[in-house]
């Protein structure tokens, strides 16, 4: 580059030379933020909103929803996260859907009807059907659907799941019913059998809260019911592409600082990231959390996986009953979700690959390469009818996205110990009355699921409710201010001028350099070269609020800026000697 260009440059583009440029960060202020705009976030910020609080939800990324996605695939509506929804004991999202679109949207499914029913392939594609066919008189079928027992929930350790089936029922991964464990429990906890913890698996599985049956929706996305009942009322309130990078309490008050490097302020801050993001550590908490939940959320599991979506020219399985195929490849099980979808084409599998079977489509070197083995393992099924009938598909491989990182959490060993608090409810934990969780892997008898995210979300907005003793009062003031000027040299005199709202009655600054005042609009002096944060409490016989701006003041050091330019002019100067030379 030429360099008197570069001189130019450097002088006269704002911000280039330190001591020129303001030192001032974008901020916001709110009563509560929230870090995460899923389930359990938006349903919090829907329940605070309701309550009076001002709230704001920040998203890593340019959607909401986070793991419940609709999309559509030809004329078939399918999901690229949560599907299932849970019948209505000890679930409310069930009636309030209901109430909104009425009964007749909800198709149980799972056999739940003469016309669904479930093949299994077993020993290279020999097929059976679950209700109407021969599976029951397969004893390794059989000892599969009585593999569940309660009372390993009281093991005194809890050994891997994989090691049980070895040494309890000599079943290996050479097994010829494998793939039938590594479907159910394995798939359906989100992992391999060779992750999940045998007591805690059962521990977690006797709690389970909701019955009532699983339905499929008929006329709507998942996310576009959760919309309408909730979500649309705190639109508004979402702010996109900011992820959250730090989570500080350690100063006048907390903050969540995003990539963009805005610092949004708030009185309470709840966090609803995932489990593999936490395990990442992605977020650096200010100080660390306490020793137990880091325990917690890294004894947790958090699945790899993929829902591979495939679309065919004909339907070359039986559509009068199929729903659900456990294949014995890393496809995992396949359903058709057109059966609850009337007056769509019945064209299209959704496979669900899981744990192993997950890792091993992810090591493939390219979709195409996926599709094929997903085709593979459905031809050996079909008869080889899956390949030449293949469309278009699509994939959603939740373990390659940076702020999922994973499926949903599930019981890996020591989940649930014998005695105490499992490390869900450690997790759920508040630290420090200001910084709150929640998330589907905080829900103890229900993780995994809408309803257990949404509900972790509803008890989490009641714990800062009573932390923050309700909502500000209508009168109670809002801090603001503004300074005379945000940079010079030293001294530098500041006059800070009250802007706050409802009229307060006591002032109590902070200019960040151990300097204070209980003046309406001080004035301070900065005698100590540095960047400040200032901070203002306004009160009133309403209530109190602080207003802190990060960075506000720059007082460089002496000649800062013009040792600067002098050295840029004596490397031009170097420079030119050495041309000349």
């Amino acid at each position: 580059m030429n360099l008197a260009f570069l001189l130019l440059t450097l002088l006269l583009v704002p911000g280039l030379i330190p001591c020129l440029a303001s030192a001032v960060e974008p901020s916001t202020d709110h009563d509560v933020v929230i870090v995460g705009a899923g389930a359990a976030g938006l349903y919090a910020a829907y329940e605070l909103d309701n309550l009076g609080f001002d709230v704001l939800v920040l998203e890593a990324t340019n959607r909401h929803g986070g793991r419940v996605y609709p999309s559509t695939l030809g004329t078939v509506g399918i999901e690229r996260g949560a599907e299932e929804v849970y019948g209505p004991m000890n679930n409310f999202v069930y009636g309030d859907i209901v109430d909104l679109l009425g009964s007749s949207a909800l198709t149980p499914i799972f056999r739940a009807s003469s016309t669904q029913d479930d093949l299994i392939s077993m020993d290279g594609g020999s097929t059976c059907w679950v209700s109407t066919g021969s599976c029951g008189s397969d004893p390794d079928i059989v000892d599969w659907w009585n593999f569940w027992d309660p009372s390993h929930a009281s093991d005194p350790t809890d050994e891997l799941m994989s090691d049980h089936l070895e040494t309890g029922h000599d079943i290996g991964s050479s097994h010829r019913a494998w793939h039938l464990y590594e479907a159910s429990p394995g798939a359906l906890y989100g992992t391999s059998v060779t992750r999940l913890g045998l007591r805690s698996y059962h521990r977690e599985g006797n709690l389970w809260p909701f019955s009532g049956g699983v339905y499929g929706l008929q006329f709507t996305g998942y996310l576009d019911a959760l919309n309408s009942l909730y979500f649309n009322q705190v639109a508004s309130r979402i702010a996109y592409n900011s992820p959250v990078t730090v989570v500080d309490t350690s100063g006048i008050k907390p903050v969540a600082i995003d990539a963009n490097g805005v610092y949004h302020y708030a009185d309470a801050i709840l966090v609803t990231v995932s489990v593999g993001v936490l395990q990442a550590e992605i977020i650096d908490f200010v100080p660390d959390l306490p020793a137990a939940k880091v325990t917690a959320y890294n004894t947790l599991g958090m699945g790899n996986g993929m829902k591979i979506f495939l679309r065919f020219s004909s339907t070359f399985w039986d559509s009068s009953k199929l729903f659900y195929v456990i294949t014995e490849g890393p496809a995992g099980g396949c359903w058709t979700p057109a059966k609850y979808q009337p007056g769509t084409t019945n064209d299209v599998f959704t496979c669900y690959s899981m744990g192993l079977d997950a890792e091993f489509m992810s090591a493939l070197p390219d979709d195409a390469a996926r599709f094929a083995q997903a085709l593979s393992d459905l031809d050996l099924v079909f008869g080889g009818q899956a390949t030449p009938n293949f469309v278009e598909g699509s994939i959603q491989d939740w373990s390659t996205e940076p702020y999922v990182r994973g499926t949903y959490s599930y019981p890996a060993p020591g989940s649930y110990p014998n005695g105490g608090n499992s490390m869900r409810q450690v997790l759920a934990q508040p630290v420090g009355g200001d910084v709150f969780f929640a998330g589907e892997a905080t829900h103890n008898s229900a993780p995994a699921t809408v309803p257990g995210a949404i509900q972790t979300g509803e008890r989490a907005a009641g714990e800062i409710d009573v932390a923050m003793d309700g909502p500000p009062l209508p009168n109670a003031p809002s801090a603001d201010f503004s300074p005379s000027t945000t940079s010079g040299p030293v001294p530098l005199d500041v006059v800070f001028t009250d802007a706050s709202s409802q009229t307060p009655t006591l002032w109590n600054w902070d200019f960040g350099d151990t300097g204070s005042s209980a003046n309406q609009n001080p004035t301070h002096q900065y005698t100590v070269p540095g960047i400040y944060t200032v901070s203002l409490t306004a009160t009133n016989s309403d209530g109190s609020h602080t207003r802190v701006k990060p960075h506000l003041i720059d007082v460089p050091e002496p000649g800062g800026g013009m040792q600067f330019v002098a050295g840029i002019f004596g490397l031009a100067a170097l420079y030119t000697r050495r041309r000349r030379r």
